[in-house]
């Protein structure tokens, strides 16, 4: 036991000695964070800062390791001050689509950063880069479990410090997965490349669960394609995704069998290419006509990148020259990138400007103004008259006379005596509503159809909501419900 400890204390000192800049923030950034959190109202600038620390601890990790022994060096030392322009970044403005291409890009940044063409070593960064990550969350997540464990019986057993549980709670979380788990994985990182060694966990998940389970995959996705063919009918939207994931994971786990001692589907990976083929064009077809029919919203526009990176993978396996995981690596920086980071061509852009081709976004001259989220309200009085009584409706049972609740997807109504007074799917209750105001599913919802909108007609009955809030994905979809606020029932005479 004694030995392990020297052993973990060695690590940490060549890791503080190793990585001092990506130490440094993560220290700083775990205190930040803490002090942001008592602080939030008064320095809300550190919002966008905080939530990109992901993003700039890889890139000062990567620039370690590519600047090391090289002119480049104080590159890496600057790194620490990377943080500065994200002080500026609107605290609404960074939840975007372009937080999850930065945690992507980077990370494939980093693989390619040692220009690694073999396979089998670029594969094996990647593996240890994965294996070091998921350690240290992994220990990181049973060190914040164990915190709270021991606060929560201290302050059970002592009857002390109950009005601290918030700050405990996020200060630990700060403390543990920014700066402790960064630590964690500089410490697991560090083991060199050839020192790894066939891990038996990794050949039975390998070969005996995710090859065969790809498999089967397989055969349910050709199956599907061959129905629609015979039916000669379009693929249902999701699919896009449902085929990201088959040929992703199918090229991964190619580029994994090199690691195993017994290989059972070398006959399946060596024709990945081929057997990814169909996939791949009804991914397009899909794709295509969605495009066609509704045009470029922004989750489309990432559909074709991610389409072109994995067509590009799959022409690239076809030959040995050319089959590289890095180069695929690299268009995927490139593409993603382009259209994330380049102004007047990013996703968001293309968005705006076929639909307003299409009439969804209003002129370029009075604005977009274009909003996923509407509430609808209205504040007049209600006419009651014909009705003998009402009885205040609350959204959760409570003791309260009448409420209502909406579970999996369905909408519903209780009395006191826990009867059911109405019950209904949410979507067709809302495609009720509209078609009683006159309004198609996808139309714009105007503001006179506001009170039709929230007063619910039923035989002997009428229910008055407070406030209906509604979302949508992109300009091309329906609205649907986010949350229903009830007001008044009303019973007739």
């Amino acid at each position: 036991m004694r030995k392990k400890l020297e052993i973990l204390a060695a690590r940490l000192r060549q890791a503080v000695r190793m990585h001092p800049v990506e130490v440094l923030l993560s220290v700083a950034f775990s205190l930040l964070g803490c002090f942001h959190y008592e602080n939030a109202f008064a320095y809300r600038f550190l919002t966008a800062p905080l939530a990109y620390f992901p993003v700039l601890f890889l890139v000062t990790f990567t620039l370690n390791g590519w600047t090391a022994q090289h002119k480049f060096r104080p590159l890496y030392y600057l790194s620490a001050f990377f943080f500065i322009p994200f002080l500026w970044i609107e605290r609404d403005n960074f939840w975007t689509a372009t937080y999850l291409v930065s945690l992507i890009v980077v990370q494939l940044f980093y693989l390619v950063s040692g220009w690694k063409r073999d396979n089998d070593a670029f594969v094996s960064t990647g593996l240890r880069y994965l294996r070091a990550l998921f350690s240290a969350g992994l220990l990181a997540g049973i060190a914040y479990l164990l915190a709270l464990s021991i606060y929560y019986s201290v302050q059970y057993i002592f009857e002390i410090g109950h009005s601290y549980d918030r700050n405990f709670n996020t200060d630990s979380a700060f403390l543990i997965f920014m700066c402790g788990m960064p630590l964690l994985f500089l410490m697991f990182i560090q083991k060199k490349e050839g020192e790894e060694t066939p891990n038996r966990l990794f050949e039975v998940l390998l070969n005996y669960v995710l090859s065969p389970a790809l498999l089967i995959y397989a055969v349910i996705l050709y199956l599907y394609f061959i129905k629609i063919a015979i039916q000669w009918s379009l693929p249902k939207g999701a699919i896009a995704y449902i085929v990201v994931s088959f040929i992703s994971t199918t090229f991964i786990l190619k580029g994994c069998q090199a690691f195993l001692r017994k290989r059972y589907y070398d006959w399946f990976y060596r024709f990945s290419s081929f057997a990814v083929l169909p996939a791949l064009m009804m991914y397009w077809v899909g794709t295509c006509y969605r495009i066609n029919e509704y045009g470029f919203t922004e989750p489309r526009v990432y559909l074709v990148v991610t389409g072109l990176i994995l067509t590009a993978l799959t022409l690239l396996f076809f030959t040995k020259r050319w089959g590289r995981y890095l180069y695929a690596a690299c268009l995927a920086i490139v593409f993603l990138s382009a259209v994330t980071y380049i102004p007047g061509i990013t996703a968001k852009n293309i968005e705006i400007i076929s639909q307003t081709r299409r009439d969804n976004y209003p002129p370029k001259e009075k604005g977009y103004d274009y909003n996923s989220y509407i509430q609808i309200t209205y504040d007049n009085p209600v006419d009651i008259f014909g009705y003998r009584t009402l009885i205040p409706v609350t959204g959760y049972k409570g003791n309260a006379l009448m409420w209502t609740s909406v579970d999996r997807d369905s909408f519903y109504i209780f009395n006191e005596p826990e009867e059911l007074v109405y019950g209904e799917s949410l979507s067709t209750f809302w495609n009720n509503q509209l078609n009683k105001a006159g309004i198609n599913p996808g139309d714009t919802i105007p503001d006179e159809a506001f009170p039709i909108l929230l007063e619910f007609d039923m035989d002997s009955a009428k229910l008055i909501f407070q406030q209906i809030s509604l979302y949508r994905n992109s300009p091309d979809s329906a609205y649907a419900i986010s949350y229903i606020t009830p007001s008044y029932y009303l019973k007739k005479k």
